[in-house]
């Protein structure tokens, strides 16, 4: 009899877990439950892609530079300007070219020379 007790016993022992486990495993799948599950995952997901895209594009923006900064110094003859300064220079005295050359009208296009410094503002650096 204690042997029938103990197996009755063990029985709804394991009767009592099966159906608790069961319970979490259909509220677990239950539609509502996998809907806040699949929200909670792409809120997750786009977290870490906002994450992950705002740290790449600040660091790929300061190796860009390093890059630039290399290149250039490495392409730079001892003693050339440094293409930043031409630029600048090129601004401010652009304007006055142009003026210069309105002035004198049909001139700058005969010019030879004017034509040599026109097309070095236009292509920059010539050799």
């Amino acid at each position: 009899m204690i042997r029938r007790l103990f197996w009755v016993g063990v029985g709804v022992t394991i009767t009592v877990v099966v159906i608790r486990q069961g319970r979490r495993v259909v509220a677990r799948y239950t539609p509502e439950a996998a809907a806040d599950r699949a929200t909670e995952l792409g809120r997750t997901a786009s977290r870490r892609t906002g994450t992950f895209l705002s740290s790449f594009r600040s660091e790929f923006g300061a190796a860009r530079d390093a890059r630039e900064a290399e290149l250039v110094a490495a392409l730079l003859a001892e003693g050339q300007v440094h293409p930043d300064d031409v630029r600048a220079a090129r601004q401010t005295t652009h304007g006055r070219h142009a003026a210069r050359d309105a002035s004198r009208g049909s001139a700058a296009a005969t010019d030879p020379q004017a034509e040599i410094d026109a097309d070095e503002d236009e292509l920059g650096y010539s050799f």
